[in-house]
């Protein structure tokens, strides 16, 4: 994954905690492969890897660029909670944070932290082929490696636990350079070990898989996909082959499992080649490139399906080039093919939002969120409607909306306060931006706004004692942090 600039001076500070939770965890353990299902440990509760996988989510908010959209967003989420489904898990409170990085990775934390690459999907050549990835990375979650593997090292010195994991980290987080040679050498001695966790975790995803109807033919593909791009980087093996060791072997049992199941009837959906067009328009280097190539496709489509996906990729391609009248016109021409399409239909909202017409931003809004209450990206776009149409006291009821549900979702936070702030609510913009703050790892900045808002409470005894709760409960994370560290 590509981090930000500032993250190697951040990664000095926030090692150690980043990948402490992170797979494939401890070494070199000689170990027959267990029983499916087994996943009992006594060292670590479901509890305590929920909340140190809240710990983790904090900080990877902090050090990692998040690939902001809402649409793309929750198609991941409910990709994997549909996956969730089918899997071992005992515990499916998940968490997904997408990554704004064109190379293929996924990981998997304790407590239901998932790490989804916006590269994975643009390198899948279907559904199942993705599936099959975050299929392998609930199988992690669900055998509970992380704690099985504490479980083995209880002989073992922390210090050497955290500089390992923290070399995964790094190997996770950046670029195969920033790894410090020290902690090359214990990485390496990881991989023994993690290559038992990664045959449990095939065997195991796979039935995920063909549970969840995706064809099983999915899961060798995607392994070969994997195989070839890694001999197209050459030197620079991708990233989740570093923390995820492809054999020859698994590849050939993958097959072989896939032979003896009938193939499934699951057809790629049409929502699946949606998302992967949005999310390769994002990529291309200018927006004359993904103009151009979305022309092509369209002049090349055969039936109306291919219409479709080319002409939402080619709506968006020509929004996000400024040409909005044009890309107006594009989605409308494609919405005649698929009316119902909800996808095409938040385009539109989309597109008129880009090209600041407020006023037609707000009616479609208005009128997909009556036909689909409570829904994600629907909810972000339209309340950033409002907010252009100076009605802040809706935008602000929307957002409050969404967090009933997802009151741990940082850019819901982030967009609150500025509602707030522009609707002169200003203490409940210093309380949104210390959620925000604190659910993105920087606890500092966090109690300096609940002390902004304790100065203007007043006599407001309720909320004196609401917001002096919320400055001791940051205080005691920090203090846990230091246990960690």
């Amino acid at each position: 994954m590509v981090v930000s600039t500032y993250l190697s001076t951040e990664l000095k500070r926030t090692l150690i905690l980043i990948l402490f939770f992170i797979f494939p965890l401890l070494l070199n353990s000689e170990e027959t492969l267990p029983e499916l299902g087994d996943t009992s440990s006594s060292a670590i509760s479901l509890s305590t890897e929920y909340k140190l996988g809240r710990l983790y989510l904090a900080q990877l908010r902090r050090s990692l660029p998040d690939f902001q959209d809402p649409v793309t967003q929750d198609y991941a989420e409910h990709m994997l909670y549909r996956l969730s489904e089918y899997s071992q898990l005992e515990d499916r409170r998940l968490d997904v944070i997408l990554i704004n990085n064109k190379d293929v990775n996924a990981f998997a934390a304790p407590g239901g932290v998932v790490g989804i690459n916006a590269g994975l999907i643009y390198h899948s050549d279907n559904e199942g082929m993705m599936a099959t990835v975050l299929s392998h990375e609930l199988a992690h979650l669900s055998q509970r490696h992380f704690a099985r593997n504490i479980q083995r090292q209880q002989d073992r010195s922390l210090s050497n636990a955290l500089i390992l994991l923290a070399s995964i980290a790094i190997a996770a987080a950046s670029r195969p350079e920033a790894v410090m040679a020290g902690q090359q050498v214990l990485a390496q001695q990881a991989l023994s070990y993690s290559r038992t966790n990664e045959q449990e975790a095939d065997r195991i995803g796979f039935l995920t898989l063909i549970s969840a109807g995706y064809d099983p033919n999915s899961a060798p593909q995607m392994f070969e996909k994997l195989q070839s791009l890694s001999r197209l980087s050459g030197s620079n093996e991708l990233e989740f082959l570093r923390s995820h060791p492809l054999t020859k072997k698994r590849i050939s049992e993958l097959r072989v499992r896939a032979r003896e199941i009938e193939g499934s009837n699951f057809k790629n959906s049409l929502e699946y080649q949606l998302i992967k067009q949005r999310v390769s328009i994002r990529f291309y280097k200018s927006s004359r490139q993904a103009v151009a190539q979305m022309n092509q496709e369209s002049r090349k489509a055969k039936n109306n399906i291919d219409r479709i996906i080319s002409g939402y990729g080619l709506a968006l391609a020509l929004s996000r080039d400024n040409k909005h009248s044009q890309a107006l016109e594009e989605v409308r021409k494609t919405l005649k093919l698929d009316k119902e399409n909800l996808m095409l239909q938040i385009a539109l909202l989309e597109i008129h939002l880009n090209a600041q017409n407020g006023l037609e931003a707000v009616s479609v809004g208005h009128k997909l969120l009556e036909m689909n209450p409570g829904n994600y990206p629907i909810s972000m776009l339209y309340s950033r409607a409002l907010m252009g149409q100076q009605n802040y006291d809706q935008a602000e009821n929307i957002l409050k909306e969404l967090l009933l549900k997802r009151k741990e979702d940082s850019n819901i936070w982030y967009w609150l306060a500025e509602i707030q702030g522009l609707n002169k609510k200003i203490i409940g913009l210093h309380q949104s931006r210390a959620e925000y703050f604190n659910l993105t790892g920087n606890y500092d900045r966090a109690i300096e706004h609940l002390r902004y808002a304790l100065e203007l409470a007043g006599n407001n005894f309720q909320l004196n004692e609401v917001l002096q709760s919320k400055i001791e409960n940051i205080f005691s994370t920090k203090e846990e942090l230091k246990d960690f560290t």
